[in-house]
């Protein structure tokens, strides 16, 4: 729990932000991207890399690549819901 001058100390803070750095603000708010196209054409790449190198015989360099984009999409917070 906060006590009533760090509130107010943190609506200051928040207000400020709000007034200078407006996309900022927003961005803090909004949370996620709607439309995160790069993480998830990064993700694509390295599946594609794992799937061309699983049909090469690079089993090693494979699992790494689709282990690298499952980590990128769990970072992400992608669900398949």
């Amino acid at each position: 729990m906060l006590s009533e001058s760090e509130r107010r100390t943190l609506i200051e803070i928040e207000t400020r932000l709000t007034d200078e750095e407006p996309a900022l603000a927003t961005a803090l708010v909004a949370g996620k991207p709607k439309h995160p196209v790069l993480v998830y054409s990064l993700a694509a790449v390295f599946v594609a890399l794992g799937v061309l190198l699983l049909l090469l015989g690079s089993f090693g360099p494979a699992l790494a690549s689709l282990g690298s984009a499952s980590a990128i999409l769990l970072l992400r917070g992608f669900t398949w819901r």
